[in-house]
């Protein structure tokens, strides 16, 4: 091959490669919440402060540790385990994170036979924070499943049985 077609391939997978982590990372959104125009909601943040951004109101923090296999939800000082309990119509921020291996914190509206269309799903990473920033629009449950294949378990436990549930009401 000549110099010059290694070159310009060489920058072409450049450009690729750049043009991918752009993707990738363009759920990165650091507005924060804004109650007027819901930015911010439903997306996965990079620093607390930036989660919230300049929002004053009030709102619920969850704390939500991923570990095989089960989810602990640490909403007021007390660990619950695979279940947890929001307000509806205000913002609630997940601060997730896991203590073993990759996880994927999913939640899905079962709400209206799951056509709310909410579904939304987050990294849990060990020695990493994502916070997330979401608005249950109405009262109901909503699932709770790790999305990301986190390994296999012994008899009768294992990823399949990674799922929790997050009751939204009033």
């Amino acid at each position: 091959m000549k110099r010059g077609t290694v070159i310009a391939l060489f920058f072409v997978l450049v450009i690729v490669a750049a043009l991918s982590l752009e993707i990738q990372y363009s759920s990165y959104d650091y507005i924060g919440y804004n109650p007027h125009n819901n930015a911010g909601e439903g997306v996965v943040h990079a620093a607390y402060s930036n989660a919230l951004g300049s929002y004053k109101g009030p709102y619920v923090i969850v704390y939500v540790e991923a570990q095989q296999w089960h989810w602990d939800f640490n909403p007021h000082q007390k660990i619950n385990t695979n279940m947890t309990v929001v307000p509806v119509d205000e913002p609630v921020l997940f601060v997730i994170h896991s203590v073993d291996v990759f996880h994927e914190f999913f939640i899905q509206s079962a709400a209206s036979n799951f056509s709310l269309g909410f579904n939304f799903g987050a990294e849990a990473v060990p020695g990493y924070y994502s916070y997330i920033v979401l608005v249950f629009p109405k009262p109901g449950y909503y699932h709770v499943a790790c999305a990301e294949f986190c390994g296999l378990a012994g008899v009768g436990l294992g990823h399949s049985w990674m799922v929790g549930t997050i009751l939204a009401t009033s």
